[in-house]
């Protein structure tokens, strides 16, 4: 088996293409880690959301049937 590359500083340099290639690296996995934390971000504010307005309706709906005990 051959390697395309002799050593590591070749294969980081990428006869001068490995500003390109290493940025494109970087910019794609800086784009996938935002959108993972993104993600985590909506979700995690859904989920308090719908806590909220769960506790709401519960405590509305106590109110209704203590004021029609009454």
């Amino acid at each position: 088996m051959s390697f395309a590359f002799n050593n590591l500083h070749d294969f980081i340099y990428m006869g001068h293409h490995g500003i390109y290639v290493w940025s494109a690296w970087f910019i794609t996995l800086v784009a996938l880690a935002l959108l993972v934390i993104q993600s985590r971000v909506v979700r995690q504010r859904f989920f308090r959301d719908e806590l909220a307005k769960t506790r709401l309706n519960k405590a509305r709906t106590e109110r209704l049937q203590q004021g029609s005990l009454q």
